[in-house]
């Protein structure tokens, strides 16, 4: 076992991401009840049960001694132990160990911490390095368990999704006649998306405002990563959708959107559309803060201590002093949030749109002898004013309390008061 690198990511986020087949077991999918209704699908031998007992205890005391909160964030973590490791003593096939293992700390409620299977970990390593592959149709979307539907965040161009007339804010009511959103426990059916390359999935679509229609898309092999889109708008007004900071690609196309951008004249001002990114690696966030401010931004704090958010500016066709306004909304966590924060503390950008979840606790991996992977929640962050970011989110200076599903890409509310900021 060893101890990897630092990211946050928010759990609610990474359930989203059924299209590049990643990883709905992050979130311990599969409902609450599952010790009372799964049994093994065989009998483990002896070397099985040794081995997933070796990873289980690794697991509890890193957990023990390393997590974020010295009281376990509320929970008994010596009676859960207990608990878990007289089922794994019991015997558990491969699969049921490690979604056991998931579940085990899905009850710290932070979430943050997860636990991955091998196969999980496979795909994970693919999103970071922008080379996801999957059979589906091409959308990044969100299951609404409290509205009863699906949201699409973002169609990737050129996909199969794109070419059906599928588009962001649209809301996926029913797959191939069955709910895309949601089970008793606020789970998606989003994976019913997923299927044989060339096979048809029929959907019911509504874009807010509209009636629902008929959608027929046909599945395809899908590599590419989640866009960096960027356009110029009006008044010579830059904008950059920004959808991840997970997919260590982004820093580099956030640059060639910025110098794309700049190559038309120079920008009045540049909307940072953070809206669906859901936070990734503190690389990425520390490359992309780069582009727009210098110095010492917050501080990282665990129980060894701290450690300063520091980056060294680097300017981009005049990024370091073009005017800023920042999109954020309910989907928009953990290093995202970070990310938006402290370019408002530091005075290089505005906030407009909804507040933040409040999710920033930093997670640290630990690979296993099995394959396997946990992320463990060891880290707060702590801006220079000293906010509560977990507490009280990121709060806009322009408040437009509107969620991604409840207006379209041409009327977009929180888009045009960011124009308004920006305009002369």
């Amino acid at each position: 076992m060893n101890a990897q690198r630092k990211f946050t990511l928010a759990c609610f986020t990474v359930v989203i991401l059924v299209t590049a087949c990643l990883l709905t077991v992050l979130c311990g999918a599969g409902g609450l009840t599952w010790w009372a209704t799964t049994r093994p699908t065989s009998t483990p031998d002896p070397e099985t049960t040794a081995r997933h007992l070796r990873v289980f205890t690794e697991l509890w005391e890193i957990v023990r001694d390393d997590y974020l909160y010295p009281d376990h964030n509320g929970a008994d973590w010596d009676a859960i132990g207990q608990e878990y490791r007289a089922r794994v003593q019991a015997g558990l096939a491969d699969e049921e160990f490690w979604l056991a293992m998931d579940k085990m700390l899905v009850e710290l409620g932070d979430d943050h911490s997860v636990f991955l299977s091998p196969a999980d970990v496979a795909d994970e390593e693919q999103a970071r390095a922008g080379e996801m592959e999957y059979v589906g149709i091409g959308v990044y979307a969100v299951g609404l368990p409290e509205k009863g539907y699906s949201v699409v965040l973002l169609a990737l161009p050129n996909s199969p999704a794109a070419r059906a007339g599928i588009l962001p804010h649209d809301h996926i009511l029913a797959i191939d006649g069955l709910p895309a959103c949601c089970d008793e426990f606020g789970y998606d059916y989003l994976d019913r998306l997923l299927g044989p390359k060339g096979s048809q999935v029929e959907l019911r679509v509504q874009t807010p405002g509209q009636s629902p229609r008929a959608v027929t898309a046909t599945r395809a092999l899908i590599r590419e990563p989640l866009p960096v889109e960027a356009r110029r708008l009006e008044g010579n007004i830059g904008y950059i959708l920004i959808p991840t900071l997970w997919d260590e690609t982004v820093v580099g196309r956030v640059r060639e959107g910025l110098e794309t951008l700049s190559a038309e004249g120079e920008l009045a001002g540049l909307v940072l559309d953070m809206r669906i990114n859901g936070g990734g690696s503190d690389t990425v966030l520390e490359g992309l803060l780069a582009f727009f401010a210098d110095g010492k931004l917050g501080r990282y704090i665990g129980s060894w201590g701290e450690e300063p958010l520091r980056v060294e500016g680097i300017d981009v066709e005049g990024s370091q002093q073009t005017p800023l306004v920042i999109l954020v909304g309910s989907e928009t966590a953990s290093f995202a949030e970070i990310f938006s924060g402290v370019l408002a503390e530091a005075g290089r950008a505005r906030i407009v749109g909804r507040t933040t979840p409040g999710n920033v606790e930093i997670t640290y991996s630990y690979d296993f002898e099995d394959g396997s992977r946990a992320w463990i929640a060891q880290e707060s962050f702590l801006p220079p004013s000293g906010a509560d970011w977990e507490e009280t989110g990121i709060v806009p200076d322009v408040e437009i309390p509107l969620d991604w599903d409840e207006f379209t890409v041409e009327n977009d509310p929180q888009l045009e008061a960011a124009l308004d900021l920006l305009r002369p």
